[in-house]
């Protein structure tokens, strides 16, 4: 007998609302993204700077307990600079690799491997739509990219208070550095990841949208970075390309443009462009990218 003989029931039960939808393709996404066997290796190698400097302080706090605040200090300076300088250890032109290579490479394949293995039929079936499923991808690739930003920056922010004996009230003053680091992260992970979404968006292949991915974030801040180390060149400009220097100007002003004269690394992070405008060019692609994922996936043929 034909299956397409046989009668079926109707499904009468209770269907979940659209959120616990939406967050069963985040969490499933999100699983299938951290399932491979190297994960943990790239994610300690991504990590490399911050972790380096947890661990500086944490041993130094061990071995010399009575010069720990003052080593941390003299090295860091104040809480703000602290927690500024090893955010932009991250995104420095030379390391910025690290991260893009992480988010690109883990999600790529968010939306391509379903259009090459033809399963977005499976999730574009009622009751999900496409813009369920554009948010429930897009939530997954911002939650594996926080495991380069904010949750190491939040370990890091943690370790120096605690090591520094901040407490009382002296923990409520340093508040506000906390809701930068949070902000500063949800920014980059926007960024970031909107980028990535929108290539594998438009892609079938998740080798190639990841190529794409890493060309574009990356390549920039390399050239600019080049053209910037021969001084006879005066092309400030050029840093409105980089990623790099735009996400140090903009983090920048998020932290309400810290002082450096306590720190050891000086002004060594100061932004030669104007953070408001590296604000706005930053909005302005996620923005794009994210309305050029939702047209690529409305035109999308379901077969």
């Amino acid at each position: 007998m034909s299956v397409f003989d046989r009668s079926y029931r109707r499904y009468t039960g209770e269907l979940k609302g659209r959120w616990s939808r939406i967050w069963a393709i985040t969490t499933s996404t999100f699983r299938v993204q951290f399932s491979g066997k190297k994960i943990i290796f790239l994610l300690i190698l991504c990590n490399l700077p911050v972790i380096s400097f947890t661990l500086m302080i944490t041993f130094m706090a061990i071995f010399s307990p009575a010069m720990v605040t003052s080593f941390i200090l003299d090295i860091f300076g104040t809480v703000d600079v602290a927690m500024y300088t090893v955010i932009n250890f991250t995104f420095n032109p030379g390391l910025i690799f690290l991260p893009i290579v992480f988010i690109c490479a883990l999600n790529a394949g968010t939306i391509a491997n379903d259009k090459k293995h033809n399963s977005l039929a499976l999730y574009m079936a009622k009751p999900i739509d496409r813009i369920d499923y554009i948010i429930g991808k897009a939530l997954s690739i911002y939650m594996v990219s926080s495991f380069v930003t904010l949750i190491p920056w939040l370990v890091f922010m943690i370790a120096f208070t605690l090591l520094m004996g901040i407490s009382g009230s002296q923990f409520i003053d340093t508040l506000w550095v906390y809701l930068s680091t949070a902000a500063s992260a949800l920014l980059v992970i926007l960024f970031l990841g909107s980028v990535v979404l929108m290539f594998s968006a438009m892609s079938n292949q998740s080798v190639l949208a990841g190529i794409l991915s890493i060309l574009i974030l990356f390549l920039p801040s390399l050239i600019t970075g080049v053209i910037a180390s021969v001084p006879e060149l005066s092309v400030d400009w050029l840093n409105y390309f980089s990623i790099s220097a735009l996400l140090t100007a903009s983090i920048h002003v998020i932290f309400g443009l810290p002082e450096f004269e306590t720190s050891f690394f000086g002004g060594f992070f100061e932004s030669n462009i104007r953070g408001s405008i590296a604000i706005t060019v930053i909005l302005g692609v996620i923005i794009m990218a994210i309305l050029l994922t939702i047209n690529q996936l409305y035109k999308e043929e379901i077969h």
